[in-house]
């Protein structure tokens, strides 16, 4: 059987939805880092679970509840590329989050720093990306009730929103940088000639996500933002090896802040930013 269409998949969400909550989401998260805090701060939340959407099952449930006095749907990010998920599999959560009625969508991952000024448990904004995933999820036949053909990626995270995350960082205290975030299959490290390669590229972040999703999102209508959690730092002439135990203790720095940042992020819509 055909997925859904566009339309077809936002009006039965939207019935669902409606038999659930008065709640209608303004602000979409895919979080790969995050989840966790965030779903506890959910205030008359609510579940959809992954078995209920129409068509094409997710994974895990979406959750639609109340931050800072503003709607959101939350929702884990799928695997990974490198588990076997297709460009399709990718884009389907981002898909649902917008037949919900969101028009931001938040992006959360992990990735390495290629760069001095950002290091590890440090929050990176994404203001670029390279897809050197060998992913992209709108390769197939396009929905034309969802987005164009040829959707314009001049500027695929938007601006304004990559403003308003610097300004929450700054009355945070936390240290984020802006960067421009490759993409790449793993699920092995880069070596250290591909460390090179990805610098000279332009890349400033390193990760094996994220990319597929922003695109999928821009094609859809939302305005995009997207928040690295650092867990190492890869610099030029130095060893490309980082235990694990490091990386942990970088995520595990990076996590309260990530949390902090968006709930800063959500306290903004509700300001009008």
């Amino acid at each position: 059987m055909p997925p859904p269409t566009h339309r077809h998949l936002a009006r039965e969400l939207t019935e669902l939805l409606q038999s659930r909550t008065a709640l209608r989401p303004r602000v979409a998260m895919l979080l790969g880092s995050g989840h966790a805090s965030i779903a506890n701060q959910l205030k008359d939340k609510v579940v959809l679970h992954g078995d209920e959407i129409p068509g094409e099952p997710l994974p895990s449930p979406i959750l639609v509840g109340i931050l800072e006095g503003v709607a959101v749907a939350v929702a884990d990010a799928p695997l990974a590329s490198y588990e076997g998920l297709s460009g399709a599999d990718l884009a389907h959560p981002v898909r649902v989050l917008k037949a919900l009625g969101a028009d931001l969508l938040v992006l959360t991952a992990g990735a390495a720093s290629l760069c001095q000024q950002i290091e590890p448990g440090a929050i990176a904004v994404v203001e670029d990306h390279l897809n050197l995933s060998g992913i992209h999820p709108l390769i197939g036949p396009n929905d034309d009730n969802l987005g164009p053909r040829f959707p314009d990626m001049s500027e695929p995270y938007a601006s304004r929103w990559l403003e308003v995350a610097r300004e929450v960082a700054v009355r945070a205290g936390v240290p984020c940088q802006p960067g421009v975030f490759a993409s790449v299959p793993g699920p092995s490290m880069p070596t250290r000639a591909e460390y090179r390669f990805l610098r000279n590229a332009g890349a400033d972040l390193v990760g094996m996500s994220l990319v597929p999703e922003a695109i999928a999102a821009v094609h859809a209508g939302f305005e995009v933002l997207a928040l690295v959690g650092v867990t190492q730092q890869v610099l030029a002439g130095q060893p490309s090896r980082v235990s694990i135990e490091a990386m942990i203790d970088a995520a595990d720095l990076a996590a309260p802040r990530m949390a902090s940042m968006l709930v800063g992020i959500v306290n903004a819509v509700l300001r009008g930013k």
